[in-house]
């Protein structure tokens, strides 16, 4: 594979010492100073990645990331941020980037993203090898097939799709993909076991309406650009599953041509590509969370460093109230490591729910001792109200313990940076109506906008700035569904937010395993 690659950055001194550090390890570097020299240059060289600054003047690293995935979506691009640009780099990563670094840049850091990138562009290529191979070995079998008829069959070309079926068949059951023959209406004339195996027989119905659920042509589909170009296709498609699972296939078209040479029908080959599909999210979802993780907690040692300084120099002074400052600062420190570590842990690892028979206003009491005393310390009144609570239900303690605690500590936050009211509130309420229980958490601190609430369940989505990871609620919203329930959000800036979680008082488990 050629290791070249396309470094663009505004700043001379950063593409000077890159160019020198990854030209002493084996990359062919060339670099541009702004995002349209860059696009330019890309253009002209088709590096297989593309190294590319966030912020520039002009055309900036998302618009140059979304001009070269328009031009070429194969692509792998790597983003370079500085620590407040993190909105920035999680944008990056929904137009497709493939991993992104942090300055100042650390080589080493930068050599694990660029080995993830190459690495996924020789996966994508073996992938398409592979697929090569398997249109190459059909359709040699179906001149094989199509040389056989002729020989034993009259001159008609349009032969008898029953009779092409079962030949067709025996040679290609056994393939492991989609192996189907349509004709000019799209309808199947033939298909393997293991397309029978997840969509039962066709009965001459088409593509669109059998895989798609749709009552139209799909407008990418590769065999109608197959019927109309007379050349083979290739695209990625999603499948509906009739068990109505999504299915992401990667699917390859190839002529059928009679004796003349006209296009009877068209052959395709789809293989499930969901394995690298998840992979690639996978090692997405790590690169964010570690650079996300990594900046969240250099703020906080920070913050721990300064603690620890003046508890020194107040034992030192004997100051008494400088010692004080020092230790509130250190525990604050702690807590917020304490629960960054715990959230990486709970979305690191699955665990199946251990269910238990709770009672809710006990349960719901117990939650409130462990926030009261945070509350009340910032001046927030805090109501508890259980008179609805309608007695046990079942639930994974610890899990939902620590869902409810991290919309708590959110509405504490959430009053804590209001600075435009006097006083501030937070009701607790806990009901159960019918077979449902609901926790409802109201605060009248800042609020959300629009944008902001609906992205806060979102991971690596945080509100908080520097002070938060975007795990959170995250991991909320999965314990929440984990239990068979559903969390939610209304808010309005300046008034505050009301956050409600609702979930089946028995059952969960079942719901749990169902989803």
């Amino acid at each position: 594979m050629d290791k070249m690659l396309l470094l663009v950055d505004d700043e001379e001194d950063i593409r000077e010492v890159l160019s020198i550090s990854l030209e002493g390890i084996g990359y062919t570097v060339h670099t541009a100073e702004n995002g349209e020299e860059g696009l330019r240059a890309f253009k002209a060289l088709r590096p297989p990645v593309v190294l590319t600054d966030i912020k520039m003047p002009g055309m900036d690293g998302i618009e140059l990331l979304r001009r070269i995935k328009a031009e070429d979506p194969e692509v792998e691009v790597i983003m370079i941020t500085g620590h407040g640009d993190m909105d920035l780099a999680v944008q990056s990563f929904k137009d497709e980037a493939v991993d992104f670094i942090t300055k100042p840049i650390d080589i080493d850091a930068l050599q694990v993203s660029l080995r993830r990138a190459y690495e996924k562009i020789l996966i994508r290529e073996k992938l398409q090898d592979y697929t090569h191979h398997l249109e190459s070995l059909a359709y040699e079998k179906s001149k094989q097939l199509a040389a056989a008829r002729e020989q034993i069959e009259d001159r008609d070309s349009r032969k008898s799709p029953a009779a092409f079926s079962d030949r067709f068949s025996t040679a290609f059951d056994h393939l492991p993909c989609y192996v189907t023959v349509q004709g000019e209406d799209l309808a199947y004339t033939a298909v393997n076991s293991h397309f029978k195996a997840d969509f039962g027989e066709p009965e001459a119905r088409p593509c669109y309406l059998i895989c798609r659920g749709r009552a139209d042509i799909c407008p990418e589909c590769p065999v109608v650009e197959t019927f109309d170009t007379g050349r083979s296709c290739q695209t990625e498609m999603e499948w509906l599953l009739p068990d109505r699972s999504r299915c992401n296939l990667l699917v390859m078209t190839s002529p059928i041509r009679d004796s003349r040479g006209r296009i009877q029908q068209v052959l395709s080959m789809s293989t499930d590509i969901r394995y690298v599909l998840d992979l690639q999210d996978h090692l997405t979802s790590l690169g964010l969370m570690v650079g996300s993780v990594s900046h969240g907690i250099k703020g906080m040692l920070t913050g721990l460093d300064g603690g620890v300084y003046l508890l020194d120099s107040g034992l030192a002074k004997e100051n008494e109230h400088q010692i004080r400052e020092g230790l509130d600062t250190v525990k604050q420190m702690v807590g917020r490591i304490r629960k960054m570590v715990l959230d990486i842990l709970f979305y690191a690892k699955d665990r199946d729910l251990k269910l238990e028979r709770i009672d809710g206003a006990g349960f719901a009491e117990d939650l409130a001792s462990g926030i009261l005393e945070k509350a009340k310390s910032g001046g927030i009144e805090f109501e508890l109200n259980t008179d609805g609570a309608g007695g046990d239900f079942e639930a994974d303690t610890g899990f939902l313990r620590s869902a409810l605690i991290n919309i708590l500590e959110n509405a504490v936050d959430a009053c804590a940076e209001d600075h435009a009211k006097t006083s501030h509130r937070i009701d607790f309420i806990v009901e159960s109506e019918g077979e449902m229980i609901r926790f409802e958490i109201v605060d009248n601190g800042i609020g959300m906008d629009e944008a902001t609430r609906r992205g806060i369940f979102d991971l690596f989505f945080s509100g908080k700035g520097e002070k938060g990871t975007g795990l959170g609620l995250f991991i909320a919203r999965k314990i929440v569904e984990q239990h068979g329930g559903t969390i939610s959000a209304e808010s309005t800036p300046g008034q505050g937010t009301t956050m409600r979680v609702e979930m089946p008082r028995f059952g969960a488990g079942a719901a749990s395993s169902e989803s």
